[in-house]
């Protein structure tokens, strides 16, 4: 259909074997712009879905409805501008509290009791990227919970997971270092989409959620997202093309130290720097690993907004030789080891604030890559290991072959 050989989930709800699952009842739809319907007029989700049913609220996650917020900024709630939907906050203050610390994440992240009173089924519809780093699955996660205690039927529209479901990269996390930015235990590159998630959480946690997944046709597990011919959106403001997608479980790890991920500029993720570094230092000593699938050019930036804003950094271009090819975790802890190795004067993790955990910690689940007790060689080991594991465990829950 459309010459596009895989159809989301989004463009199935009006086939004969979904539709009754919204006909002439009330929507609660939790989504944003991540995503488009190309059956259904090339339009989000918010969209689509109040135009073909009856969406009686919607609920925001981090970005916001319309994807205009900053990483971590409030969502306020408010009236939508194209629907006139009355909009929910799902993500309220970027919290680090422990997973276990009930009160304060259902305070930011879950959708509260009495919203959700008079609806008849909640409906999630987010592109995800393949991270556990990445927001959108903790909100998954927090909706399944908040329909579970009220009996509430939850539909997942499925979406492809950007880097295919055949690697997994990264270890689950250690005790004490789950939170929003990794809520269920999953390796960093945990190779599932969101519906594939979802029927994680609920066996593995035992949430207990009445949950339907309306899969996308056509697509298979060893689909990249270029293969699937769907038209690239952004998933948030600060992942504007594929290879900022490919690269990002590497170098968001930078978001724990004090080198800039490249946010504030054009090329977030893909350019990563400080005003400390020697620009050919690093790209020699990144290019000398042999990555595969990566090439590192010196480059100059200055940030408008974030780290170093207004500042000239120094550090490197990623480029992209061959997605298929990248392992983003790797290169991630290799980057952190080569910049704490040739500026060990300047490098530094962010400190945590007061009452809160390393984040460093918190993004790549463990102490290990903060403490840097092991080589990379030997931690990836380790981590490569515990991924094997996770795959074969969750093979369960597959719903591509």
């Amino acid at each position: 259909m459309n010459g596009i050989p895989v159809r989301v989930g989004l463009d199935r709800v009006t086939e004969p074997a979904f539709r009754p699952l919204f006909e002439g009842r009330r929507l609660g739809l939790v989504s944003n712009m991540s995503g488009l319907s190309v059956v259904h007029g090339w339009r989000s989700p918010v969209d689509v879905m109040h135009r073909l049913y009856k969406v009686s609220a919607l609920f925001a996650p981090e970005h916001g409805t319309r994807g205009v917020l900053g990483p971590g900024e409030k969502v306020a709630g408010g009236r939508d501008e194209l629907t006139g939907l009355w909009s929910y906050s799902l993500f309220e203050d970027m919290v680090f509290a422990p997973e276990a610390d009930k009160a304060a994440n259902e305070r930011a992240y879950m959708p509260a009791g009495e919203v959700l009173t008079g609806l008849d089924i909640m409906v999630f519809d987010m592109q995800d990227v393949g991270s556990r780093y990445f927001t959108y699955a903790s909100t998954l996660f927090y909706t399944m919970r908040a329909c579970a205690a009220r009996g509430l039927p939850l539909c997942v529209l499925d979406r492809p997971n950007p880097l295919g479901g055949t690697v997994v990269e990264g270890a689950r996390q250690a005790s004490g270092c789950t939170s929003f930015i990794g809520l269920g235990l999953a390796p960093i590159r945990h190779g599932l989409t969101m519906g594939e998630l979802a029927r994680y959480y609920n066996d593995a946690y035992a949430i207990g959620c009445d949950l339907t997944v309306v899969p996308c046709a056509g697509l298979d597990r060893t689909m990249l997202w270029a293969d699937t011919g769907l038209p690239f959106v952004k998933p948030s403001p600060n992942l504007p093309s594929p290879d900022a997608v490919i690269v990002y479980n590497g170098t968001c790890m930078l978001a724990g130290t004090n080198v800039s991920e490249g946010r504030g500029t054009t090329t977030p993720f893909t350019t990563i720097g400080a005003p400390f570094i020697r620009p050919d230092r690093l790209a020699d000593a990144m290019n000398d690993l042999h990555l595969p699938g990566l090439v590192f050019s010196p480059a100059f930036f200055r940030p408008s907004f974030g780290k170093y804003a207004g500042e000239v950094c120094r550090g490197v271009d990623l480029h992209v030789t061959d997605a298929r090819a990248v392992r983003a975790v790797t290169m991630g802890v290799h980057l952190i080891h080569t910049i704490r190795t040739l500026f060990p004067e300047n490098f530094a993790f962010t400190p945590p604030k007061e009452g809160t955990r390393w984040h460093i910690d918190l993004s790549t689940g463990s102490p290990e890559v903060r403490e840097g007790k092991s080589s990379p060689e030997d931690l990836l080991s380790r981590w490569d290991a515990d991924a094997r594991a996770f795959r074969e465990k969750t093979k369960q829950f597959w719903l591509y072959s």
